[in-house]
């Protein structure tokens, strides 16, 4: 392993560590919405509630790409501060499915 990639592998390891902590409240709502579905009708609020956690996922989900793929850019490129500089245009992109997500009924 060269020197250049064990910092993007460390950064990959502790993001994998992250999620995975940032992750298990989010499965656990999913299966709570899950279970949900099956329960509540079309239109109750605990139907619109259960609906919520779903917006949940995907601001987690978003953000371990987020930043899986600016340690992905650094290790292929070797320039942290370049791939910062790059992704503020897939930040924008993010942005922009969180607004439609969160405007969605």
């Amino acid at each position: 392993m060269t020197p250049s990639l064990f910092a993007p592998i460390l950064a990959t390891v502790i993001l994998l560590v992250c999620a995975t902590a940032g992750g298990i409240p989010v499965v656990r709502k999913l299966i709570t919405v899950y279970e949900a579905k099956h329960e509540l009708k079309q239109g109750s609020a605990g139907w619109l509630r259960s609906i919520g956690g779903w917006s949940i996922i995907a601001f987690w989900l978003m953000t371990t790409w987020f930043v899986a793929t600016v340690i992905g850019d650094w290790g292929a490129t070797g320039d942290l501060e370049g791939a910062i500089d790059r992704s503020w245009l897939r930040l924008r992109v993010l942005l922009e499915i969180a607004v439609a997500i969160m405007d969605s009924d």
